[in-house]
């Protein structure tokens, strides 16, 4: 008996040791040696007794560069609060590092969720370390953040120098670098971790790297991101990105450089403002998709939460319609197996990883709002946060240590984080959605139903950034299969830099322009209905001819009554001259089928030559009574139905490559798509006349 007493003594100890232990390559006693962090020891007092500090927080000796004289402005803000905020008052002070401290370490067992999060940074941060990744260029700035960021939270929270040491070592060499970019987004990428890190640090950095750091901020961030007006125009995630990341370096080093810091910040306060109300508004839903409203969120909430942190207040942008309903609008993208709504280039077939959501859901005090981030945190099978590489350029960890922070009060654990109840979800704005949602067992029996309407208009208009021509198009999972598909862009990188290559002498995003001549983002890639050039031939024509990018497709109506749920969607204007008018009803019927009715009325003077094609990750084959579609094992018939006896639709399927000819091929390394198939029919309408077909997709 006694000998069994030891034995659980023995491993509640260990499991108290080691279960706070630091990486292994670090000494965890090693916590009080150069570089010390301000909050001291956890259960210190923190004023001075302890660590060599005074009751300001600075530590003994400490070498400040020489402040601003001038007075502070009392503008849009009283910006005498931001030096009396002192360091660190970006996201969190020094009192909430001293509490997150505690939660994360004595009180990890009740603050389970934290901790992961928590220990998820310091096993990145680790790998950075131990591998000592580097780089040499402003374009590498995922690696930039992802290394300032992670490592300047592990030092924070655990004082081992090597974490101080790598994040010196990154700070002077961006320092160093010729410039951030300013024409990108690795100005706002950059400013932003140079801000944290120097920020969270300052006491803990020597004089030269803080210096440098402040020098750099201002020339390569700060003054050039004044002197843009570009990101002050474009409604979309580089607004948010650019605008809150050199505003929290302003707010970073506003004492030393107190002018060109206030201009920037009320430049950007009066550009974000307008960029949240055409991104958001008005209910919440995100223009370029799930994937951009994640990246853009990131730097929008970490810019929201340092002024709030510091005046109290965000100058009204928290507060612009539908911004604090967009947490609601990322829970109902996520599709039934590991998929999200994809449309525009935003989005994935794998569920994101979404940090915003967590923000969301701690600032509303709302736990459903992580309903899916918690369920992939504790499924340790997982791999959403559990990269492989440290070198993968878009991993997730770069941006969770400053979200991190402002979930340290947020009580994770005390209530069940349950499932939505409502089935469906819409907004309005510049591109309107619909989500329909039965089930949330992330299996076979939940049925996922996205409809998109909006513009394809790509930054002409500075309205809708990385549009497609997907109007009236939808996302379809059934029976644990996605039956509807969208694609979203090809290869990036590559992609556009084809595009701008090809500019001349159409530009890319115009009217006519060559990126329209992909099949990824074109309507003949997409499920919804297309029609004809006036001669009825597709073959060597620029499909955009047959669309009009900025030809705004309205949810006119969303139904969730007797059985049926989805919208109706406006698609004349995309049809300009092609159509008199064209509507699409898209729902899902008694919980289990689709319906998909698209009444079409035709020009007085031109038959209307139509096409209903459904993009598929199944197999299809044409039979005497529709297509019937194969994925899993599992299979859905496709079948059509005229409301006028003379206008028969005839099944078809086509393939998934671009056509031959004038104004295609400029684009061949993704001419082909392997792994889908498109199906559906045609049929013609006869001028002046309005015929309804009904479609609908059944077991």
């Amino acid at each position: 008996m006694k000998r069994l007493v030891s034995i659980a003594v023995l491993a509640v100890f260990m499991i108290m040791y080691y279960g706070c232990a630091e990486p292994e390559h670090l000494d965890p006693d090693n916590t009080e040696q150069d570089g010390s962090t301000d909050e001291g020891q956890e259960g210190e007092d923190n004023t001075g007794q302890d660590g060599g500090q005074d009751n300001t927080g600075v530590p003994e000796g400490f070498e400040d560069e020489p402040d601003d004289p001038t007075a502070d402005p009392n503008l849009t803000f009283n910006y005498s609060l931001v030096k009396k905020a002192g360091h660190p008052r970006l996201l969190c002070d020094a009192q909430g590092f001293a509490d997150l401290k505690t939660k994360v370490t004595s009180g990890r067992f009740k603050n389970k969720t934290l901790y992961k999060l928590h220990s998820e940074v310091l096993a990145r941060a680790q790998k950075i370390v131990n591998a000592d990744r580097s780089f040499s260029a402003s374009s590498e700035h995922y690696k930039i953040v992802d290394n300032l960021l992670c490592c300047a939270y592990a030092y924070k929270l655990t004082g081992q120098t090597a974490y101080l040491a790598k994040v010196t070592k990154d700070m002077n060499k961006a320092s160093a670098l010729p410039d951030w970019t300013p024409s990108g987004l690795s100005i706002g990428e950059i400013s932003f971790a140079m801000a944290i890190a120097y920020d969270w640090l300052y006491y803990d950095l020597d004089l030269a790297t803080r210096k440098a750091a402040h020098a750099a901020m201002v020339s390569k961030g700060i003054k050039p991101m004044y002197n843009n007006n570009n990101n002050i125009k474009i409604i979309g995630n580089w607004n948010q990105i650019n605008l809150g990341g050199v505003s929290c370096a302003s707010l970073a080093v506003y004492e030393k450089d107190k002018s060109i810091a206030v201009k920037q910040i009320e430049k950007a306060i009066s550009g974000n403002a307008a960029g949240m109300k055409g991104i958001y508004a008005p209910d919440g839903n995100y223009a370029e998709g799930l994937g951009y409203w994640e990246y853009g969120g990131t730097f929008q909430v970490c810019f929201l939460s340092a002024l709030k942190g510091i005046f109290g207040n965000t100058a009204g942008l928290a507060e612009t319609p539908g911004f604090m309903d967009s947490g609601e609008y990322a829970l109902y993208m996520h599709g039934t197996m590991n998929t999200t709504f994809t449309y525009n280039d935003g989005g994935g077939t794998s569920d994101p990883f979404l940090l915003t959501s967590w923000w969301f859901a701690a600032q509303k005090d709302d736990p459903m709002l992580m309903y899916c981030e918690k369920r992939r945190l504790d499924n340790a099978s997982d791999p959403s946060y559990k990269d492989t590489s440290i070198d993968t350029s878009e991993q997730p960890y770069r941006m969770l240590a400053p979200i991190l922070v402002t979930l340290r009060d947020f009580d994770m654990e005390s209530r069940p984080v349950t499932a939505p109840t409502r089935e469906v979800w819409s907004g309005q704005g510049e591109k309107p959605v619909c989500m329909v949602r039965k089930g949330w067992n992330f299996d076979e029996t939940d049925v996922f139903l996205g409809i998109v309407g909006g513009l394809a208009d790509a930054w002409q208009t500075s309205r809708t950034a990385h549009g497609h021509m997907d109007a009236g198009s939808f996302v379809f999972e059934a029976d644990g299969v996605r039956w509807s598909d969208d694609l979203m862009r090809p290869g990036y990188t590559n992609w556009y830099a084809a595009l701008r290559a090809a500019e001349s002498p159409r530009v890319y995003t115009a009217q006519e322009g060559v990126m329209w001549d992909t099949f990824h983002v074109s309507n003949i890639g997409h499920s919804t209905i297309i029609s004809y050039t006036n001669d009825g031939s597709v073959s060597g024509k620029l499909h955009s001819s047959d669309y009009y990018v900025d030809g705004f497709a309205s949810i006119e109506k969303v139904i969730d009554a007797g059985g049926r749920q989805g919208a109706v969607v406006n698609l004349t204007a995309p049809m300009k001259g092609q159509v008199k008018s064209a509507r699409r009803t898209v729902e899902l019927v008694n919980g289990t089928d689709l319906v998909v009715t698209d009444e079409i009325t035709a020009l007085d003077a031109l038959d209307c030559k139509l096409e209903w094609r459904m993009l598929s990750i199944s197999s299809s084959a044409i039979v005497a009574d529709g297509v019937i579609l194969t994925k899993n094992g599992k299979s859905r018939t496709l079948s059509a139905s005229s409301s006028d006896p003379s206008v028969t639709p005839t099944y078809k399927t086509w393939p998934t490559t671009l056509p031959t000819g004038d104004g295609w091929g400029v684009l061949k390394f993704h001419q082909t798509v392997y792994d889908r198939t498109v199906a559906g029919w045609a049929a013609t309408v006869p001028a002046g006349r309005t015929v309804t077909f009904v479609t609908t997709l059944k077991k």
